[in-house]
């Protein structure tokens, strides 16, 4: 059958690890790819022009991820515990795909026309040519269920891959040969996207096996899936907030340069995220064929580990801040650098929530996720709407600093409870985690001599 995983037989430790290692491989590979894009649109648009494409960008997949409600998190759940089939998530996904576009997309240019930050002609203009993305980001969200419902990693990270290759291709000819501005810039992000959710239909239909990748959804799917979706989805669409909320307040009240400037320091202080979120992509559906035991055993081990080395990443990333910063971007783009010191801590905080989500969710417990994100978005806004008027943009940062470590507080609180774990079990490496690394750098060594 074409929905045997590939990872059948392997040890849950042994899979999570080879699979984050393959993940955050693969993002370094697209964080390579990203920047040169970045660098380009920053150097030729400007920091307006920046924030204007980033805006355009964040505020449909913000309404496109809500108005999804959950529904691909649970067809990766439902995969995962093989309760349905390709067939069965893929009718469902088209069903899903159509309803939501035809009500999220109105609701989008709705809130455009009225939002303050988006006063003038040429961002409305922008802003409501951005709503093409939601139909298309709602397809490639429920794409990306089967792959990881069926564990297919290697699918998965070549998905990824194959988008930041084809944006940044696009982009060259937007900008060098087109001159398109952030209006080009935008539609070449959206066929991307398009083109992305082709090869993912390629992939699906493969890995079906002959097998139909669209059959009728049995009865009572769509309420389990939504019970299950709507479990968590508040605190995710809080989490999203959390992430995001910041620019918002950023554009309402500094503006779209200073919003320009600040998105470069969240581009770069987000590279971190990168090692946690590979981690939170494998584990939650491993977690979620996996007894309650098992998954004590595994997540603290992931936990502590993955922290451990994002501890170190965001030290070596703070050190080289400045000169990262110039040499991308110029110092035009240096008003940037303390907003993006300040975040570096705080995504290294919440690299802790990102893992536990993850093992949480496979457990069918997502309420923690939406009372912890519930409380951190609280934080974050009271600190916004306090900080951004009086600091600027490294209020912003403080805000969603502050608020990433009083979610993953709660988060850990909530797990130590719930699974039995301890607090150092989960959060300190020991010696036999540094006995593993000695391990692995011996092979390494050995691999190199012999090579």
């Amino acid at each position: 059958m074409g929905e045997i995983d590939e990872v059948a037989g392997a040890s849950p430790a042994r899979a999570v690890f080879r699979h984050s290692v393959m993940t955050f491989g693969t993002r370094m590979a697209i964080v390579l790819v990203n920047i040169p894009t970045s660098i380009l649109i920053a150097r030729l648009l400007g920091a307006e022009g920046q924030g204007i494409y980033a805006s355009a960008i964040a505020f449909p997949t913000m309404f496109a991820f809500i108005g999804l409600m959950g529904v691909d998190s649970a067809h990766t759940f439902l995969l995962s515990r093989r309760t349905h089939t390709v067939g069965q998530i893929g009718g469902q996904s088209l069903l899903v795909m159509a309803l939501m576009s035809a009500i999220i997309t109105p609701a989008y240019l709705v809130f455009i026309h009225f939002y303050h930050g988006a006063s003038t002609p040429e961002l409305r203009s922008v802003f409501s040519l951005a709503a093409v993305m939601i139909p298309v980001l709602l397809a490639k969200y429920l794409c990306v269920a089967f792959f990881l419902g069926l564990r297919r990693i290697r699918q998965f990270n070549l998905l990824n891959l194959a988008q930041a290759a084809i944006l940044l291709a696009l982009m060259l000819v937007n900008l060098f040969v087109v001159g398109g501005g952030p209006r080009g810039a935008l539609v070449a992000y959206v066929l991307s996207e398009v083109a992305v959710i082709a090869y993912a239909l390629v992939a699906i239909r493969r890995i079906a096996a002959g097998e139909p990748i669209i059959t009728r959804p049995p009865p009572g799917m769509f309420r389990r899936s939504l019970v299950y979706g709507l479990q968590g989805h508040p605190g995710s669409i809080l989490t999203h907030f959390t992430y995001r909320f910041d620019m918002f307040l950023v554009l309402s009240m500094l503006g779209v340069s200073a919003q320009g400037f600040y998105s470069i320091s969240v581009l770069l202080a987000e590279k971190l995220s990168h090692i946690p979120q590979s981690v939170n992509v494998v584990l939650f559906p491993h977690v979620s064929s996996l007894s309650g035991d098992e998954a004590n055993e595994l997540t603290p081990r992931v936990t502590r580990n993955s922290l451990f080395l994002i501890i170190l990443a965001g030290l070596a990333l703070y050190a080289v801040s400045r000169p990262l910063l110039m040499l991308f971007y110029g110092s035009a783009f240096l008003p940037a650098l303390k907003a993006f010191r300040i975040l570096i801590p705080g995504i290294m905080a919440l690299s802790v929530a990102k893992i536990l989500s993850s093992d949480l969710s496979g457990r069918d417990r997502r309420l923690y996720l939406t009372i912890s994100t519930a409380v951190a978005f609280a934080v974050n806004v009271g600190l916004c709407f306090a900080w951004i008027p009086r600091f600027g943009i490294e209020g912003a940062a403080w805000a969603s600093t502050v608020a990433y470590s009083v979610q993953s507080g709660l988060m850990l609180v909530f797990f130590v409870r719930f699974s039995g774990c301890g607090v150092a079990e989960t959060l300190l490496v020991n010696r036999e985690d540094f006995a593993l690394y000695a391990g692995l750098l011996r092979r390494l060594t050995t691999r190199g001599g012999r090579g």
